[in-house]
Formats: structure tokens, sequence, C-alpha cells
């Protein structure tokens, strides 16, 4: 006699699965609506000798700009929820968005632009969507970045997290050591300038054998000023407040101030979803906030000073 099966049986993916299905959906989700994306970092990065094999928490892909909108509500639609941001991110995070599904380990982190790519994001799309690279996940054809254009976004994320995370440091130094032919790093410098990121990459391109100068319109735009202090200070969390308040008009601030000094019960929940959600567990969490904003300040202080004037005038 046969034995009934339940169909509400549940499938755990492992994470190493889950971010393959993931990638090739939203690749087939892109396709089938005549959208350009690419899927950055991710295991081209590894099977061009950039760095070590390695599991990730999310999968990134980079979106031309003009179908951002398109492709994220296309998969709000298909049953991914937009993972919540805090106050300070609304302000600060403009370039993705990250969603989450039941059941699924991996996020999907949508981008519109990669930071420390300074030019125009249409313009970087197409110049990286000439350098797409044709690897199958899932038994599905995709696009990800040839070596060249892999090792700038490789270097540009690594950058904004080695401060304060040794993987990212050592990430980077993997990368430096990655042999290039001449041919390559010609390509590097042509691609970096037309990019806009050879000044934020001006610690790691020379380190690559690739000698390159900047545009004037690089070194004009006010985008440097914000990588510059943001590679220096880290992620702590006392920069993005500074950085929101410079960035918004002057109506705005009293508010934000208020905002980083005392947050609500939603800000509290969404940065530290452990917090324990009564008055006390609310109260303590907001004074532990305290003491690591005290910490981190004279990081964001210090990175902000440094770099006041580090941008050439327009």
């Amino acid at each position: 006699m046969p034995t009934d099966v339940s169909t509400d049986a549940t499938v755990l993916l492992r994470l190493d699965e889950a971010d393959e299905l993931a990638a090739a959906w939203v690749c087939a989700l892109a396709e089938r609506r005549g959208i350009r994306a690419l899927l950055i970092k991710g295991p081209a990065l590894h099977l061009h000798g950039l760095r070590e094999e390695r599991v990730s928490a999310d999968v990134d892909v980079l979106v031309e700009p003009s179908r951002f909108e398109e492709l994220c509500a296309a998969i709000a639609e298909s049953g991914w929820t937009k993972r919540p941001s805090g106050f300070v991110g609304t302000l600060t995070t403009l370039h993705s968005n990250t969603y989450l599904r039941d059941g699924w380990p991996c996020d999907l982190d949508v981008h519109s632009f990669f930071p420390g790519f300074l030019a125009d994001p249409a313009e970087v799309f197409d110049a990286l969507w000439q350098r797409r690279w044709a690897l199958s996940l899932a038994h599905r054809d995709c696009f990800g970045l040839d070596k060249v254009a892999g090792a700038l976004v490789l270097g540009l994320h690594s950058l904004r997290g080695a401060t304060i995370q040794p993987r990212h440091l050592d990430e980077l130094e993997q990368l430096v050591r990655t042999p290039f032919t001449d041919g390559e790093r010609d390509e590097l410098g042509r691609l970096a300038r037309e990019t806009g990121c050879v000044a934020t990459l001006e610690s790691v391109l020379p380190r690559l054998g690739v000698d390159v100068e900047p545009s004037a319109a690089e070194l004009a735009s006010p985008d440097l000023r914000d990588w510059r202090e943001r590679v220096t200070a880290g992620s702590h969390g006392s920069y993005f407040w500074m950085l929101a308040l410079r960035k918004s008009p002057w109506r705005e601030r009293p508010r934000i101030l208020w905002r980083a000094v005392w947050p609500t019960r939603r800000d509290l929940l969404v940065a530290r979803p452990e917090t324990v959600d009564t008055l006390r567990g609310r109260t303590r969490a907001r004074l532990a906030r305290w003491g690591r904003g005290i910490r981190s300040a004279p990081a964001g202080v210090r990175a902000v000073w440094a770099h006041r004037r580090s941008v050439s005038p327009r």
C-alpha cells in the first residue's frame, strides 16, 4: 500500500545552492523582460583567479539604470520582499535594494550603480556590459564580468570594507597578487578611466602595475570626497549620520540629529533584530547604541576632516 507523502514538505536549500538558483532566476527574469543585467562578484571572481572560492550570503546583480525600478517591481511581484531599511539607510543608501524570501538563505542585492565608479551610471553600465562574460549557473547561461571588469569591482568592494573586516583586506591583497598580462593591464587602465574609478582605486591600480591618470571630471566629482571619507571611516555608523546631515537641507537636520540620538522603535528593531521589544529592552538598546556611536565618532570626524578639501573645484 503506498505511503502518503505530504505536499507541504519543505526543501531546505544550502546557501551555495540558493546562491546559484537565485542568480540564475534573477537573470532569467531580467532576460524575459529584455532588461540587461550583470552578476557582479560571485563565482566569476573565483573562476578568473581573482579571489578564493567562497559562498556568499547574497547575490549581487547590476541592472541598466533606466530599468532598475522595473526589475525591482518584477522581483517583488514574484514573492520577494524588500529588506526594511533604517532611517539613515534611506538617506545614504541610494544605489541598491535588497530582497528576501522565506525559505531562501540568501539575499538578492539589486544595484542601479556600483559605488566607486564616478562616471555616469548609464555609461558605466554600458562599459561593463561590453565586458560581460558568460557562465552557466543552475543549467542556465548568465552574464557575469570578465577578469578585467571583475578586478575593478572587487577592488572597489574590498576597499570599502578593508578598514574593518579582515576578509576584505585579505581579498584585496589576493587581488594585487593576481597575475595580469601587459594587455590586461592596458585594458584595466582604459576601463578605469572610462568608468571613472582611477581616483577611487588610486591605492590599488599602481599595485596592479597600472599607470593611468584620472580625468578632470573624475577629480571634480563630489562623489570622490564621499568615497574617500567612506573608505577612511569604514562602515562605522556615526559616519553615515554625518553624511546624512551634510547631504540634507538645513531644515531637515534637526530631525535627522534627533533620530540619530533617539531612534524609533522600528529603527532599533531593523538595525538590531535581537533587541528585546519592551520598554526596558529598547532603552538598553538605545544606551548601547550611544556607546557604539561615541566610540565610532572619532573615526568619522577624522575621515570628514581629512578629505574636506580633497576634491578639485569645478
